[in-house]
């Protein structure tokens, strides 16, 4: 009878480590730290094409984000992709304009940071739209311990946006129409905020997850062994979800799609095997908007479609913005 109760001691004791280092892989995620092509960017923003503001908003739950807030430079430096974006864009007509056609709020992935996101704003600023990119709560420089996958995400992105409102107004400038931009993680907080923000005029989402268990469960099996049992990874998001403060099973962007008719923009990766293509198929299916655009990448994993898609897939986008978020209408039509 000793050896047996020491047994299952031992054993309850394994499944509660192994239960806990899973639920903190969950909702903990790695801060990377700065490369060296962020470092080049900060350091010379114009040699890049833009003008960088940093800026902080304090959250309702009194954690602060840390963001940066970029146009296009009026003197840029060598702004190689900066300028070929703007060259596109004069094939269609589009001159610099001098003044913002309206602001897009781009979110990074999990386990990313803002300044990932300036390599993708240094194209949007060519279109003359103000960009503004922040560290999601436990990422970069923002405070907070845990991911919360939209929970308390949804609560910071409109912190973000009343907040930039704010600053602008005091420069007697005005936020005007504003679009999403979101990659992963990100992509599935602005889709969740579909149906309880009317801020967004126009949403791209690449690379997002239509229900999060789903994708738990996949990276369980990828992580671990793919006959890892499904009720072990349910009680990683069960625990993951105490600690954290937000059910896990309730995080389903599919489910907020259905709710909105804002346009969008899905863009996946063919051999993504973090977030599999299905389920950017399944937001595209899901969303009731009448304006809505697929994009599958052939040759994109999870974390190269954008770079796979290149700079003809930078200009789809933009001419998408143009089309739902230009303050003055260009003459783009419904085919370009």
């Amino acid at each position: 009878m000793p050896g047996f109760i020491a047994t299952f001691l031992l054993a309850a004791f394994l499944f509660g480590l192994v239960v806990w280092i899973g639920s903190t892989r969950l909702i903990v995620p790695d801060r990377r730290a700065l490369e060296q092509r962020h470092y080049d960017l900060l350091a010379a923003p114009a040699d890049f094409g833009m003008v960088l503001e940093p800026f902080e908003v304090n959250t309702v739950d009194h954690h602060t984000l840390r963001g940066i807030l970029a146009t296009r430079a009026s003197t840029p430096g060598s702004a190689v992709t900066t300028r070929a974006m703007a060259k596109r864009l004069m094939a269609h007509g589009i001159a610099a304009q001098g003044e913002p056609r309206g602001t897009i709020i781009l979110l990074h992935g999990r386990g990313g940071r803002k300044e990932d996101m300036l390599s993708i704003a240094k194209r949007f600023v060519a279109a003359d739209f103000r960009c503004v990119v922040y560290d999601a709560r436990a990422h970069g420089k923002s405070d907070g311990s845990f991911c919360t996958f939209g929970k308390m995400e949804l609560g910071d992105l409109a912190s973000i946006i009343a907040e930039v409102d704010s600053n602008l107004m005091a420069k007697e400038e005005t936020i005007g129409p504003l679009g999403f931009f979101g990659n992963s993680l990100g992509a599935a907080v602005v889709l969740q905020s579909l149906d309880t923000m009317e801020h967004a005029e126009a949403v791209v989402a690449v690379s997002p997850f239509a229900n999060l268990p789903e994708i738990v469960i996949l990276s369980g099996q990828k992580m671990i062994h793919r006959h890892v049992p499904n009720w072990l990874s349910w009680c990683c998001m069960k625990v993951g979800g105490w600690r954290a403060g937000f059910d896990p099973f309730a995080i389903v962007p599919a489910h907020s799609v259905r709710k909105s008719k804002t346009p969008m923009f899905v863009v996946h990766g063919s051999l993504d095997g973090v977030i599999p293509v299905s389920h950017g198929r399944e937001i595209f299916e899901a969303s009731t908007s009448e304006t809505k655009i697929w994009r599958e990448i052939s040759t994109g994993y999870h974390g190269n479609v954008l770079a796979e898609g290149g700079d003809d897939l930078y200009e789809e986008m933009i001419l998408f913005y143009l089309r739902h978020l230009a303050v003055r209408k260009s003459a783009l039509t419904a085919s370009e």
